[in-house]
């Protein structure tokens, strides 16, 4: 089939362009190679155009005014709350200021009066003495941590809502593989009053997936895991390899703190030694219903089943966007959350686990 040029419609010296596959004379595949390369110098400009409007924070300038203005209006009204509360405290501690100077008043009216009389005994003395004691304690003591309630907050606080925290096509927030990490314990020794040597409580595999206690320490043996959470969700997976006679410890701990996730109540780290009975377990043995059929559950249902215990896999969930962390046994089917508290836990967070009795073994899964 005869071809011609697609511009002269001439059969005079033809080539085709590989990339829109058209025929051209020599003139005229000139002409379009000149039309490419003006296209492609109009794409760099564009890339060069986009590349420095990325180098500003025009798209974000009017989502920061708006925190600008937050700002400023927050700290107006701190100011003003501030002010009001320092003038309340002034109040109260006038009104209580001028009662005790009205009975101390009085008390030195009457030793006065008796002195000038010299009509006083030593019943006199001391009772004027236990009176001042008195006042002296309702002044030391009129004021405590009580007088000043800052659960009310007056700010409505402001967050950013992180909708796109990934350009991946999943939109999760990608994180490397958790991994344990050793953290040696410091104890006092008899060499110099101010040295201290560290002891190794806890041993970690070469691929850091498996730590095992050697030595605990009167509150066991803490292994931390090495990534920080700041936002999003991540569940992490562990196998008890092996348990003694206590249960571990599964939580969180601030990366700003010591890790001692001891006491779960403390400022330092929250999780659970246990995950609670279901109630519709629990029930059965509570109450005086002892009907035939929740006898029979009584026999067939073993309390002691709902222990952790060796071979146990359990998934440990931070959830950093609502504030909160997640655990659940597997084989028991137990489940349960706690809200943390920012002020007390802070970001970044970091897993800590507790392990109790030398051989006591835990594995990441996943």
């Amino acid at each position: 089939m005869k071809q011609d040029c697609i511009k002269c419609q001439k059969c005079v010296k033809l080539s085709t362009c590989h990339g829109c596959q058209q025929i051209f004379c020599n003139e005229h595949i000139i002409e379009h190679r000149e039309e490419l390369a003006h296209k492609i110098d109009n794409i760099h400009k564009e890339y060069h155009q986009f590349d420095n409007k990325l180098n500003t924070n025009n798209v974000i300038q009017p989502y920061i005014s708006r925190i600008d203005q937050w700002e400023h209006e927050s700290i107006d009204k701190i100011k003003k709350t501030a002010e009001a509360a320092r003038n309340d405290l002034l109040k109260i501690h006038d009104r209580m200021k001028n009662q005790l100077k009205l009975s101390i008043d009085k008390i030195n009216k009457d030793i006065q009066s008796t002195r000038q009389t010299i009509d006083y005994t030593e019943n006199d003395l001391n009772e004027w003495t236990k009176q001042l004691t008195q006042l002296r304690h309702i002044h030391k003591s009129s004021f405590n941590d009580d007088v000043i309630d800052d659960s009310q907050g007056s700010i409505r606080l402001i967050k950013i809502i992180d909708e796109k925290q990934s350009i991946f096509p999943d939109g999760v927030e990608i994180i490397p593989r958790e991994k344990f990490i050793k953290i040696p314990d410091k104890i006092p020794t008899l060499q110099d009053d101010q040295k201290k040597q560290r002891i190794i409580r806890i041993s970690v595999s070469r691929d850091s997936s498996t730590a095992t206690c050697l030595k605990p320490g009167w509150n066991g043996a803490t292994i931390c895991c090495k990534n920080l959470y700041i936002s999003g969700i991540h569940s992490i997976r562990y196998r008890i390899e092996k348990q003694g006679a206590n249960n571990p410890f599964f939580g969180i701990t601030s990366a700003l703190k010591e890790p001692n996730p001891w006491n779960r109540k403390t400022p330092l780290a929250y999780g659970w030694w246990e995950i609670p009975v279901p109630n519709d377990k629990l029930d059965i043995y509570k109450g005086n219903n002892d009907t035939k059929e929740n006898n029979d559950k009584r026999e067939k249902t073993n309390f002691k089943d709902f222990c952790m215990r060796t071979g146990d896999e359990i998934t440990l969930t931070l959830n950093c966007t609502n504030n909160e962390i997640e655990i659940e046994n597997h084989r028991t089917k137990q489940y349960i959350y706690e809200r943390v508290a920012y002020e007390k836990c802070p970001f970044p967070w970091r897993i800590a686990i507790v392990l109790y009795s030398p051989g006591d073994s835990i594995s990441i899964l996943s």
